[in-house]
Order: C-alpha cells, then sequence, then structure tokens
C-alpha cells in the first residue's frame, strides 16, 4: 500500500521543503501541499523546494483548481515541475475551496473541471489550436498526470471518464466507497476507457496520536461541524439530537477547517459528550492510535484500495506526530508481506 499525507505550506517555503523531506524518510509515498494562497505559501513555489531536497515521492498540489490556475499556467507548472522530479509529479484539480471563497469567487463547476482536465491533457501532447482564434502549442509537451479531487457522483464519474485517477473524499465508509468505484468505472467505461486505467485514491481524514483520547479531542472541531449533517449521521446510524455546534465554530477565521486559532476550535467543540465524539471520529476518518490506523489501512488494502491520501487536520501546523508514528511503526507494518 502506498500512503500520502497532506502538508500546509504555512511556514517559509524552505521549512515546508525541510519537512517534506522527513516525510519522506517516515516512508510516506507522496506529500500534498495545500493550494490556498490567503492562507499558505505560493505551492508550485514550494513543490519546486521539496522536489529539490526529496528524491523518492510523489509531490501534488492537494489541491488545485481552474479558476486561480488557468489551465496553461497548470499545465506549463507541471511540465516544469517534472523537470526537477521526473516520474514524481501529479497534479491535483478540485472546486477551490479556500482559495476562491477568501477572495469572493465561486467554486469551479463540475463543467469547468471537465474542460480544464481536457485542455491540459491536450496541451500536454503537444496539440495546436487549443485555445479558439490562436495558433499555438505548448513547448515540451509530455504527459503529466492530472487527478481529479471528488465528493460528489458527477465529479466522480467525470474523473472516470477523462482523468488519470480520482481522489475519492467520501470517507472511509465500505459502502460510501464501493459507491464510488462503481462510480469511477462507469465514467470510465461510458468514455470507452479501460476503468483499470484510472486510479483510485482514498481520502481519509487523519489525526494519530499514541493517546486515543488525545486524537479525538483534535479532531473535535470535525466531530462538532458534523452535527450540522442530519443525513451523514443518519447515514452513520450515530444520534446526536438535540445536539448543534455553537455559531462561534462557523465563524472561526477563515474557516473552522483552516482556523488560524485550532485550540479555540477544540474549546469551542468541548460540549459533543466522550461517547459521542468516539463514534463521530471513528465514522470521519482515520483518527485514533497507530495501531487504529494500521488496521484501516489493512483493511482499506483488504478491499482493494491500495493508494491512501491522509488528510491531516490543521492548517498552521505540520503534522508532526503523523510523521513521526508513521515512520516509527505505522510503514513497517505495512511493508509486511501481503499488505
Amino acid at each position: 500500500m502506498r500512503v500520502g499525507i497532506r502538508v500546509p505550506p504555512f511556514t517559509p517555503v524552505p521549512e515546508v521543503a525541510a519537512f517534506a523531506r522527513r516525510c519522506e524518510e517516515a516512508g510516506f509515498d507522496g506529500v500534498g501541499f495545500i493550494d490556498s494562497q490567503m492562507i499558505t505559501r505560493d505551492v508550485f513555489v514550494v513543490l519546486a523546494h521539496a522536489a529539490a531536497v526529496t528524491s523518492r515521492i510523489r509531490l501534488m498540489p492537494a489541491v488545485t483548481n481552474p479558476l486561480t490556475r488557468h489551465v496553461s499556467v497548470l499545465a506549463s507548472a507541471a511540465l516544469s515541475l517534472d523537470d526537477l522530479a521526473p516520474g514524481r509529479i501529479e497534479i491535483w484539480l478540485g472546486r477551490g475551496f479556500s482559495s476562491l471563497n477568501l477572495v469572493g469567487l465561486p467554486y469551479a463547476t463540475v463543467q469547468q473541471m471537465r474542460e480544464t482536465v481536457l485542455t491540459y491533457r491536450r496541451l500536454l501532447t503537444g496539440a495546436w489550436d487549443v485555445f479558439p482564434s490562436v495558433h499555438t502549442h505548448m513547448n515540451g509537451a509530455r504527459h503529466v498526470p492530472i487527478y481529479l479531487t471528488a465528493t460528489g457522483p458527477k465529479a466522480i464519474e467525470l474523473a472516470g471518464e477523462v482523468a488519470d485517477g480520482v481522489m475519492i473524499a467520501v470517507g472511509t465508509r465500505p459502502q460510501a466507497l464501493e459507491e464510488a468505484r462503481r462510480l469511477v468505472r462507469d465514467g470510465a467505461r461510458r468514455a470507452g476507457r479501460d476503468p483499470d486505467s484510472v486510479e483510485i485514491i482514498v481520502c481519509a481524514t487523519a489525526v494519530i496520536r499514541e493517546d486515543r483520547e488525545e486524537a479525538y479531542t483534535w479532531a473535535s472541531p470535525l466531530c462538532a461541524h458534523r452535527l450540522r449533517s442530519a443525513r451523514w449521521l443518519a447515514e452513520h446510524g450515530i444520534d446526536a439530537r438535540g445536539l448543534a455546534p455553537p455559531p462561534e465554530l462557523e465563524q472561526l477565521y477563515p474557516d473552522f477547517f483552516h482556523a488560524e486559532d485550532w485550540q479555540r476550535a477544540i474549546e469551542l467543540s468541548a460540549f459533543v459528550p466522550p461517547d459521542l465524539r468516539a463514534a463521530l471520529s471513528e465514522a470521519i476518518g482515520i483518527i485514533g492510535t497507530p495501531e487504529d490506523c494500521r488496521r484501516r489501512l489493512q483493511e482499506l488494502a483488504a478491499a482493494g484500495f491500495q493508494r491512501v491520501f491522509l488528510q491531516t487536520v490543521g492548517t498552521m501546523n505540520f503534522p508532526e506526530t503523523e510523521v513521526r508514528l508513521f515512520g516509527e511503526s505505522i510503514a513497517p507494518a505495512l511493508a509486511a508481506p501481503g499488505v
């Protein structure tokens, strides 16, 4: 199994690159850096520096978008990065979220993502006249993979139709993962593609601590936020009637998931009872001890998912503990025969 990890590039670029090297040393297969220009350093500058100080891991924006990054800029950046780290660069594309809402722009649509992926792939074949009324082509064109990050059924099917792969952000519930895999394969077949040619990456929200309660506490703002979705609670069989997150949680800057003051977010989430917090954490993703993480990763491998992206929690901190524990005990276990 191959496991990547989310790293927020919130500090000076050399420090972020040095942390990426630590991720490689810990045994991770890849590092994905947030692309959110109002919160973090420029993702492509970060990727270039990380490429220079690593030798094995895959490197990707996790994730970029088609609005703040024009498709020709994405394609050129992909080629430039591939010069530095041949075969180790992937472009992950999504709807934008914090990179767009913090500058007052709407999220990218599924149609915009479709057009971007198709145009990107044409550019990197060296095709002429890709853009209307302009006779141009991209110098140095060659294949650099592009993946879609998808949550809803339309975007998941689209990835099967047009992308090299997809990161499915549907949680880790077996039924949801199987449905997402079916949608990817349906999309590929509809486009006349081999379904097995579309790589699937499972996005798993992750908090790993030596003490399970400590992990649950760090993830408690996510638990509180989930109380707003009656449908999600019902799908996971969780009864949370009578509980609702305080308005202050949603008002944290810039938003609850990227909160600059994560400790304050934890304090505002203390109303969630411990037993409910445990149930919510188990449903949200891989939240717990190294043994919990090993178990969940092995379950995913047994279900046929061989690539996982750990979406760590917190944007103004490096996932120090996750990287240390992964290197000490999780990576060695995953390297065992049959995993």
